[in-house]
């Protein structure tokens, strides 16, 4: 499509403050950082000023693309299809699962109608009926379920709901005998048939005793700024999350006389998770400083203990040494999956009726495993393989199962797959043990139109990255297609293949490629390389992704400065950083969703600014385990040299859309109000647009429904797509023909 020239030193107008930040480096000692947009960081008068202008800004400029409503229609057109989750039968013996019809808002939860799991081999649509609909909660589709969980008899229903996208959660009991679903058409009140209510939940889970009397589940002190119950003032706040408590709450009695179960006055950073075994008899506890994979694992025996802060505890594991889990239970033996010297992760066991613990290592670290692609393998609880299943799979995969069923149920994903539903029962003959339950069908993308393979490329430092790449059959490797290259490489989070119809539209209709690179910082190959993109060592995921660039182009994947780049959140950090490091050319477009872009920032309730002035800016304090904290010196000295908002180049930057969400409570929005202003201060005459978008009624990604997802991917690359200069492959083909005809 024919892309308008650019009007450079049009952006609205940001006033540029004196405010000066007080920094200690080992190197240099006290250091004066310049912080001109710090009025950004809070709501008045004059942040809503700019922020109006900014999204009409924008909105001006999107509106000039001519593929914009194209693609966004195209897209709605691929995204209508049924999904569903695997099924899983609770206490009341019935099955349930999520089922979206193809453009609902939300996943609408469903059930069985009695005790018989559904045949989807011979039922179309949804089957069973309607148990919990979160649709009927907010007309904009804006309310989503945030956590679920059913007591051990059946009978009642906990679950979280998030508003506009927050973190933060209400969480509600109802009986399983009152769905939450239309009757006759009519809505339903919210409020109907509410048993408890439960406010100021974050970062949790519901966790029910098996006497189905009540849940553990995390919760912080109330917050006036959250606004009274049914409001969605929470996301939009900046207070610290500090001082988590784990709760108990019985059932049928107010949040105020739930009982507390443990707080840390002395570490008000620190969470509490818990779980409690199948058994019902032992309830963990696990406790995180930060986001690194290390925690304290304690355990109490709820058979001889009063819930309560007096609960007895084996400190099981009472040192950050390293991450473990527990998957189930043999009486006192606990099995654990645990990166405890096995960078690749192994399964152990613990025998806590002795004394001390006896620990046992039941399936070793596999030296070659990744987490790139899954694999599913069998074993009994000594340890012994028995076999691997879905061996011809590539993808990722996820496993519904519980230690007291004879059954469980596999999803698996992939690039061109969204998914098909396995089912594994120990109780048929063993050649029909592993059988297809159902496979998602989606209308206008057929994977067979697309190839995904795996290669691999040098870093700077000549560490071998890996990444996969998506194309149309019919893309050569000749220099002429372009490309969405995607990356995160941070908090040990490894990026596997997943499915996304919006991607695969827009790769088909500009005949382009899609590209992951795993590159350092992530998971994929264990805590090594997880460790090896944290702190000091955080440059080398740059230049993973850098490299990464060049390698598709010196190897004619695609045409030079045809390269669009796009993370999220340490994602989003990633991409603004390397915009800011690469030389000029590189990329032809970026797009920063959410991202970590003022890094000084990252640790607010510990900054002053010249005395010792606090700042509650949320969750950033967890992120000094990959980041570091900036208030040590020498950690200042290797995050002060890469943090986007301090490091623009004096340099032509390709095309930049930066994306944020006035509900975002985790990396909050000033990092991209302020980055904003800072490019379009610093860049003012940069020949390519700086722009931000800016999304209401969301958050941080998760919840959004189906229309905020589709219309966001519509403007993001066609935003590409214009930038690229790229043509709509019909148009395209039209045009050569034309020539051929002369």
């Amino acid at each position: 499509m024919e892309k308008k020239a650019w009007e450079p030193g049009r952006y609205p107008s940001a006033r540029r403050g004196d405010t000066y930040d007080v920094y200690k480096s080992a190197k240099q000692g006290e250091v004066k950082i310049h912080d001109p947009y710090q009025w950004l960081e809070t709501s008045s008068e004059e942040t809503t000023t700019w922020i109006k202008d900014q999204v009409e800004f924008t909105n001006e400029y999107l509106n000039r693309i001519p593929d914009r409503t194209r693609l966004k229609t195209l897209m709605m057109e691929n995204v209508d299809f049924e999904k569903f989750s695997a099924p899983s039968r609770k206490g009341d013996k019935r099955w349930y699962w999520y089922y979206n019809a193809g453009l609902q808002p939300q996943s609408v939860l469903y059930r069985s109608v009695d005790e018989k799991l559904p045949d989807f081999s011979k039922i179309e649509g949804p089957g069973g009926e309607v148990f919990f609909d979160p649709n009927l909660l907010s007309d904009d589709g804006t309310a989503a379920i945030a956590a679920t969980a059913f007591s051990e008899d059946g009978k009642y229903f906990a679950y979280g709901i998030s508003l506009a996208g927050s973190d933060f959660f209400t969480a509600y009991v109802r009986k399983t005998s009152s769905p939450f679903r239309a009757i006759d058409g009519k809505r339903p009140a919210v409020d109907e048939d509410i048993v408890d209510t439960l406010r100021f939940i974050k970062f949790s889970s519901l966790e029910w005793t098996q006497d189905s009397k009540g849940f553990f589940y995390q919760r912080f002190p109330d917050r006036e700024s959250h606004g009274a119950l049914g409001s969605d003032k929470a996301g939009t706040e900046t207070e610290a999350d500090l001082n988590a408590t784990l709760m108990y709450h019985r059932l049928g009695t107010s949040q105020s006389e739930d009982v507390l179960v443990w707080k840390d006055d002395e570490n008000p950073e620190w969470l509490f998770g818990a779980q409690v075994t199948e058994d019902g008899k032992y309830m963990a506890m696990y406790i995180s400083k930060d986001t690194s994979r290390k925690h304290k694992l304690w355990i109490t025996d709820l058979t001889q203990n009063e819930i309560g802060p007096n609960m007895k505890w084996l400190k099981l594991i009472d040192d950050y040494e390293a991450e473990y889990s527990i998957l189930g239970n043999d009486g006192p033996i606990l099995y654990l999956q645990t990166n405890k010297d096995s960078p690749r992760d192994k399964v152990i066991s613990i025998d806590i009726s002795q004394d001390p613990p006896l620990f046992k290592d039941i399936i070793p670290e596999d030296p070659n495993a990744t987490l790139v692609q899954d694999e599913l393998y069998l074993y009994t609880k000594s340890g012994q393989k028995l076999r691997r299943l879905a061996e011809d799979f590539v993808g990722s995969i996820s496993v519904v199962a519980k230690e007291k069923d004879t059954w469980f149920f596999v999803t698996t994903t992939g690039f061109t797959t969204p998914g098909i539903i396995y089912r594994y029962d120990f109780n048929a003959p063993e050649d029909t043990r592993w059988t297809q339950y159902r496979e998602t069908k989606v209308k206008g993308i057929k994977a067979d139109d697309f190839l995904v393979h795996q290669e691999w490329y040098k870093s700077k430092d000549g560490t071998r990255i890996p990444m996969f790449i998506v194309r149309p059959k019919h893309i050569q490797k000749d220099g002429t297609a372009s490309a969405i290259q995607y990356g995160y490489g941070g908090f040990s989070y490894s990026v596997s293949p997943a499915f996304s119809a919006t991607i695969l539209t827009y790769i088909k209709a500009y005949d382009a490629i899609y590209v992951v690179a795993n590159i350092r910082g992530g998971s994929e190959f264990g805590e090594e390389w997880h460790l090896a993109g944290t702190k000091e060592r955080k440059i080398n995921v740059f230049d993973d992704f850098i490299a990464a660039t060049e390698h598709l182009t010196k190897t004619g994947w695609v045409a030079p400065g045809k390269v669009a780049i796009n993370g999220a959140s340490n994602g989003g950090l990633l991409i603004a950083a390397c915009l800011n490091r690469a030389p000029q050319g590189t990329f032809g477009a970026g797009v920063a969703d959410v991202g970590v872009l003022d890094m000084l920032k990252v640790n607010h309730e510990r900054f002053y600014s010249g005395e010792d002035t606090e700042l509650k800016h949320l969750v950033g304090r967890a992120w000094t385990s990959d980041y570091g904290d900036p208030h040590v010196p020498e950690d200042f000295d290797f995050i002060y040299p890469i943090s986007p908002i301090h490091n623009v180049p004096d340099q032509e930057l390709p095309p930049t859309l930066l994306l944020t969400a006035d509900h975002d409570d985790r990396v909050v929005p000033l990092h991209t109000f302020k980055h904003t202003a800072t490019l379009q201060h610093k860049l003012a005459k940069n020949p390519n647009p700086l722009l931000v978008r800016i999304e209401t009624s969301a958050g941080h990604g998760a919840g959004k429904s189906t229309e905020k997802k589709v219309t966001e991917a519509a403007d993001k690359w066609s935003f590409v797509a214009y930038s690229l200069g790229l043509q709509w492959r019909e148009e395209k083909a039209q045009q050569h023909s034309k020539k051929d005809e002369l």
